[in-house]
């Protein structure tokens, strides 16, 4: 009896120390990778608690391990696809011990290896590693070097492998939009200009501010039909600094920010609608031009950095933005795709250039220009609502596939 109450303690004790063990894991919440600069690969593993993980380059063939004590990989993380890039050629996961997780990078080259780990912003919860990846030269022969410090050696396990059939292109047309449960998208207009400011002029006297009002206030009409949540910067005749505008973007919450502008130049035949995203090397000298016009003031967008250090804030800034300015991208890329089944264009319309309103390292930012009021043709164009009409079913055909992509991607 006695020995049985003993074994009944001891099951007890063990089942609590496995519970609280358990309890304790981190999880691995999300891995992503992208090309962060020319010959870098960034790849940032995201966790709900703080790992210090071990980092180990593995040769022949080239690979690079990342161990993380006392962690589970989610069920989500291990289902999803991953592409390639110029470096990385697959993910891989694995538990070369009980308590360790590894994330198994195949790689094409040998490469160096810069880390660090990023705490909770924002009150988020969400740890981040961050590896910046560069390729060093070509393969060599060689033993498993750690590249953070000593660990053990073992065979890996996949829990996933790689499969030859990658993703879509980006710019793939979507046959249907995807019902939101999790989550109604916020989007952010933002007609340009307002008040004191009337931005461009034409001839005959219309003004850029009236114009990015009415287009506003039509593409509302239609995203709220589509079920987004639509907030606007102005939706009458104010004047907005560029900072008030990515103030108010960010007090929204907003998951997509879209400023409307019309161009004017000097070059009276110039004609055609344009899309631009953040980047501060312009495009071209045209793009460069604009951004001057239109940047009253430059902005640093606040962020709660909490007690992280200098370094580090600008590391988180520069993270922030580099994946937000993809984000803004592949808006653009589905937004010039519907333009031009729709109307002229530039020849080149996906422009990118520092425009101070797009500078928010948190929201997806596109700035549409929609023609040229200096054109006199183009200008008849803009002031009719039924030409504003397409521009708008353009826009909205665009929002819904980038969320489509976005939550295939980005789902909790």
């Amino acid at each position: 009896m006695k020995q049985m109450t003993l074994k009944k303690i001891f099951l007890c004790i063990f089942v609590s120390i496995f519970f609280c063990c358990q309890a304790l894991s981190a999880t691995v919440k999300d891995v992503r990778f992208s090309n962060f600069k020319t010959g870098v690969v960034r790849i940032v593993v995201e966790t709900d608690k703080r790992v210090d993980v071990d980092v180990i380059a593995l040769h022949n063939p080239e690979r690079l391990a990342l161990d993380f004590p006392d962690t589970v990989v989610s069920k989500d993380v291990q289902n999803k696809k991953f592409g390639e890039n110029n470096l990385i050629t697959g993910v891989r996961f694995g538990r070369p011990r009980a308590n360790v997780a590894r994330i198994v990078l195949d790689l094409k080259k040998e490469i160096k290896a810069e880390h660090f780990l990023l705490p909770p912003q924002l009150k988020t919860g969400i740890w981040r590693f961050v590896a910046d990846l560069s390729i060093v030269g070509p393969a060599r022969t060689g033993g498993n070097v750690p590249l953070m410090k000593t660990n053990t050696k073992s065979k890996i396990k996949p829990m996933y492998a790689p499969t030859t059939n990658q993703p879509k292109a980006i710019n793939t047309p979507l046959k249907s939009r995807t019902p939101y449960k999790k989550k109604q998208h916020i989007i952010m207009l933002d007609p340009g200009h307002g008040g004191k400011d009337p931005g461009a002029i034409s001839k005959n006297g219309h003004y850029e501010k009236d114009l990015t009002l009415k287009m506003g206030l039509e593409t509302r009409k239609l995203l709220q039909k589509a079920g987004y949540k639509v907030v606007m910067t102005r939706d009458k005749d104010v004047y907005i600094s560029l900072r008030g505008r990515v103030k108010k973007a960010h007090a929204a919450k907003a998951d997509l920010f879209i400023s409307i502008h019309a161009d004017s130049s000097t070059n009276r035949s110039a004609r055609g609608l344009s899309i631009y995203t953040l980047s501060e090397n312009a495009s071209d000298r045209e793009a460069a031009a604009l951004a001057e016009r239109e940047n009253k003031s430059d902005i640093l967008f606040e962020m709660d950095l909490g007690d992280v250090n200098q370094d580090a804030s600008k590391v988180l800034i520069d993270l922030a933005q580099t994946e937000t300015i993809g984000n803004s991208r592949r808006y653009a890329d589905f937004v010039e795709t519907e333009m031009r089944k729709t109307v002229q264009t530039v020849p080149q319309p996906n422009k990118h250039a520092g425009f101070a309103v797009l500078k928010s390292p948190s929201v997806p930012a596109v700035l549409l220009e929609m023609g040229y009021l200096s054109n006199r043709k183009e200008e008849a164009q803009l002031q009719k609502a039924s030409y504003r009409q397409k521009l708008a079913e353009a826009l909205v055909r665009a929002v819904n596939k980038y969320f489509d992509e976005y939550d295939k991607t980005y789902q909790d």
